[in-house]
Parts: structure tokens; C-alpha cells; sequence
């Protein structure tokens, strides 16, 4: 009885170690890009924004041209075309109201030449009457492609930061009607 109580004894605290031991230590992601806005505007109003192509669209301040959902299915597919002449295909992988997130991933066929993977990811966060959108991306491959998607990307996050703001605005009649 001693020897099975023993073994069983043994047999637990190897188990314990052996968990213990494939577990690493949480690395903190180093971000190839980050771009943050404060908006003039309600947290659920920025959402629906951005759960609204066509709106979506508008906060592009003409960067994109347009979005067509592929499918709309988890993990959404949908095509982005920008006012260039490019386009992107792009997966919804995470789109989830109650934490207020976004994530997205480049199709691996559509990626650039000389990148191997790219995401993005889009958080927002009430701040008073205002909204703070954050836009976080990492891109992985050769740094002259790497380079080039970077700067695609910023370049597309302050157009919505800027599209966003002017969405904002309100109109003021020009004269006045009697």
C-alpha cells in the first residue's frame, strides 16, 4: 500500500512540473505600428462606424474606395480597394462589440512581395464624451517590403483618424434664409 501511495505521489508532482515547465513567460508584442485619435464622438457611435461599410468608407476620407464583404461568415472576408487603383483581401478574425475590438489578418495570398504575414488590430475606448481609437499593426518579412507596408498602413490609419474627425464636424448653414 505504502509503494502505490508512493508511486501515485510521484506520479502527480512530475505532472505538476512537467505543466509548469511548458508554460513561458508572456512576452509583451512590440508593435510595428501604433496610431491613437481621440474622436469627438460617442464610443458606440465610432463602433457603429466601423461595423458600417459604407460609412467605414467615408471615415476613409477618400483613401478607400470600397469594401465588399466575401464572406460574411467568422472569420469575415471582405476586399478593401483604396482610391489608388489597390486593393487588399483582408479576414475579420475578431469582431467583438463588448471588449470593443477588432482584429485583422492579411489573406496570405494577397500578401506583398517579401512580407510573410501582417495584422492589424483596432481598439476603442470611451473617454469621456470622446473615443479613443487605437490602430496597432505587425508586420513580419524582408525590411524593405516591411518598410513599404508600414508606411501604407500609417498612412491608411491617419486617413481614418482625419476622416473620423471631419465626420465630426458640424455644418453651418452659409447664409441665412428669410
Amino acid at each position: 500500500m505504502k509503494k502505490i501511495i508512493l508511486s501515485l505521489l510521484m506520479l502527480t508532482s512530475f505532472s505538476a512540473y512537467k505543466a509548469n515547465a511548458q508554460m513561458g513567460a508572456a512576452q509583451k508584442v512590440k508593435w510595428d505600428i501604433e496610431k491613437e485619435a481621440d474622436i469627438n464622438m460617442e464610443l458606440d457611435a465610432v463602433w457603429d462606424v466601423f461595423q458600417n461599410n459604407e460609412l467605414l468608407k467615408k471615415a476613409s476620407d477618400g483613401y478607400v474606395s470600397a469594401i465588399e464583404v466575401i464572406d460574411a461568415n467568422m472569420p469575415i472576408s471582405r476586399k478593401i480597394g483604396f482610391s489608388n487603383g489597390g486593393n487588399r483581401l483582408e479576414n475579420i478574425t475578431q469582431n467583438e462589440a463588448h471588449n470593443k475590438l477588432i482584429a485583422i489578418d492579411f489573406v496570405d495570398s494577397n500578401l506583398p512581395k517579401g512580407i510573410k504575414a501582417a495584422q492589424y488590430a483596432i481598439f476603442f475606448k470611451a473617454n469621456g464624451s470622446k473615443t479613443n481609437v487605437k490602430w496597432r499593426a505587425l508586420v513580419s518579412g524582408d525590411s524593405d517590403a516591411k518598410q513599404a507596408l508600414v508606411k501604407q498602413l500609417t498612412a491608411e490609419f491617419d486617413s481614418y483618424a482625419a476622416g473620423l474627425e471631419k465626420m465630426t464636424k458640424k455644418s453651418i448653414p452659409a447664409v441665412r434664409m428669410n
